[in-house]
């Protein structure tokens, strides 16, 4: 496997909320965190929607095994 294309795992912050994803980099993991802060806020969704993507917080926790 190359290690360009291995998954890692990021936290990733926006005020209280935080989310865990596997992603390929820390651009596409605020795209699915985005996504999934959409899903379990439903009513908040407009709000996330529109975030600047430098108001959320991502950490590398590891790389998936």
């Amino acid at each position: 496997m190359d290690i360009g294309s291995q998954l890692h795992k990021y936290q990733v912050s926006v005020g209280h909320a935080s989310v865990i994803v596997q992603s390929n980099s820390p651009v596409d993991a605020i795209r699915m965190a985005r996504e999934k802060l959409c899903r379990d806020f439903p009513r908040l969704w407009d709000v996330i929607s529109k975030l600047a993507d430098s108001r959320f917080q991502v950490l590398d926790l590891w790389p998936t095994a």
